[in-house]
């Protein structure tokens, strides 16, 4: 029906208000009143309006099978989203309607903590028995010794973590905002580089030098961890270092940028970015492959440590790479002392020639493009994507022929062998390869509701192989798309190889894929959701 069709363009496209609009005038018709609630609860939950989607859920408590803990859920989506305000008050929703109570005073008791608010701490400690003694005597600690705590609006967990940050030896260096070359320090084989709120650091090989680094290597690499918030770091580069003769490629060791390894130059660096401070990244997995590529393949592998990670921290995000090319910092800075002249990435056709997976775009004509081939040609280091017409389900099939899946797996949480079954990178990468994960998780669930949906078409595709469509059934219209050719590669994708390594890296593509044929399909996707 017409309406039902207008209600899921409304939702696929983000106007959750039309959204319910739509949904409330076939909301009376018996067929369709359970997708038309679900879209209303679902709607308020995609703007964070957590209350309001309770009040409906409650409004018709035990009619929506799927949302039965509904408060529950969105109190533990709103405190991993650090968003402690709604956490508290789904929570104190909870434990006014008894709703597992001791769960929902937990999360008042870390919110609290987190957002500093001390006093109050103290006193729902006192007030509910004294259950949370420790933490409210840390926050009595707190009081004492620091009055005006977390001012600077970080949880104390944050400001924590920053201060067990090393720092060097001599730290009286200021940020030059002028001349980001200036902003590097040799202390061993620890390289650090000062920012605007402290230090970062890698642990470069014993024979790295400092000094012999060409200073537009240290300015890319700040301009890289620093361009979002600190737009004085895009000045010119000087442009007189040579381009070197071998080529490297930031190996995150996924699924990606495995793919990219195995089509790539047999000479060509992997370099591993290791993030070096705790978090729930674990590197097990990345180090049973990263053993195989070195011994059983023969691949060079570098493996820094880092903790840059953590600079977007400081400006209110979480923990992850600044920029897309900060996750090879490491190569850049080490490029004169490998002669290093290409630097490769894993970046699939999802990210290339598709926005955000979801609608094509001519990738060479974008500022994106544009910008950054120039600006690393400009530290004498050639940019370039060796996947960049393959899916991430190429990508897949890549390393399926190449039996390398024993040794892979994307999840970053796994044990060494297994992935966590719990994640999107488990969905995505791991469930159409036949393992094991559960389409329930709640990191699934959340993703799958998101719209746009994130990374769409190779999200759609995996649906479709899984046989899991009814999971998300407002998406029916778009899983009736054709995605059968989501396994080939995008013929045009050749002319952006560099000439050193294109016809190699080509021919090693066609040995696993075959090409899209004319007219390719990929050039009509438009999951925009508009």
């Amino acid at each position: 029906m017409i309406r039902r069709t207008l209600m899921r363009r409304a939702y696929n496209s983000g106007n959750w208000e039309k959204a319910r609009i739509h949904a409330s005038k076939i909301i009376k018709i018996p067929k369709e009143q359970k997708l038309a609630k679900s879209i209303i609860i679902r709607s308020f939950c995609n703007e964070d309006n957590y209350l309001e989607a309770i009040r409906h859920n409650t409004l018709w408590a035990g009619e929506l099978e799927e949302l039965p803990e509904l408060q529950h859920i969105l109190m533990r989506q709103a405190y991993k989203n650090r968003d402690w305000k709604n956490a508290k008050s789904l929570a104190f929703e909870m434990i006014a309607n008894n709703n597992q109570p001791n769960i929902a005073q937990n999360i008042v008791i870390q919110s609290n903590w987190n957002e500093g608010n001390y006093t109050e701490l103290i006193r729902l400690n006192s007030l509910w028995e004294n259950k949370y003694q420790e933490l409210s005597d840390k926050a009595k600690q707190t009081l004492r010794m620091e009055p005006q705590a977390v001012s600077d609006g970080h949880s104390l967990e944050m400001k924590q973590r920053h201060h067990a940050q090393p720092v060097p030896n001599i730290d009286e260096k200021e940020w030059n905002p002028e001349d980001q070359s200036e902003n590097f320090w040799q202390e061993g084989s620890r390289l650090w580089m000062i920012h605007p709120h402290g230090w970062t650091h890698w642990d470069m090989p014993e024979e790295f030098s400092l000094g012999s680094t060409h200073p537009d290597l240290l300015r890319l690499t700040s301009e890289i961890l620093l361009y979002p918030w600190h737009k004085s770091t895009r000045k010119p580069l000087e442009g007189t270092r040579k381009v070197g003769s071998i080529p490297a490629l930031a190996f995150s060791a996924g699924t990606d940028s495995t793919a990219a390894a195995l089509i790539m130059p047999k000479n060509t660096i992997l370099g591993y970015h290791r993030r070096n401070f705790e978090s729930i990244l674990d590197h097990r997995n990345a180090d049973r492959l990263l053993k195989h590529m070195e011994i059983e393949r023969g691949q060079f592998v570098v493996d820094v440590s880092s903790n840059h990670e953590l600079i977007r921290t400081y400006h209110f995000k979480q923990t992850g790479f600044s920029s897309d090319f900060a996750c090879a910092t490491h190569l850049i800075l080490l490029a004169d002392h490998f002669n290093i002249g290409a630097l490769a990435f894993g970046m699939p056709l999802d990210n290339t020639w598709l926005e955000k997976g979801r609608k094509f775009r001519e990738f060479t004509q974008t500022q994106y493009f544009k910008y950054w081939t120039e600006r690393f040609l400009a530290a004498g280091i050639e940019l370039f994507f060796p996947i960049a017409g393959l899916s991430e389900a190429g990508a897949m099939k890549i390393c399926q022929n190449e039996e390398i899946i024993p040794f892979l797996n994307s999840c970053l949480r796994g044990d060494g062998k297994n992935g966590c079954g719990k994640c999107w990178k488990c969905f995505l990468k791991n469930g159409p390869l036949g393992r094991s994960f559960d389409i329930k998780a709640k990191e699934v669930q959340i993703y799958l509701q998101r719209r746009p949906l994130p990374t769409t078409t190779h999200a759609l595709w995996a649906l479709q192989q899984l046989n899991l469509e009814s999971e998300v059934p407002e998406l029916s219209d778009y899983l009736e798309t054709d995605l059968s050719w989501w396994t080939s590669f995008y013929p045009p994708a050749k002319q952006i190889l560099p000439q050193r390594w294109g016809e190699e890296i080509w021919q090693n593509i066609l040995l696993h894929l075959s090409p899209m044929k004319e007219p390719y399909l990929v050039e009509s996707i438009d999951f925009s959701f508009e």
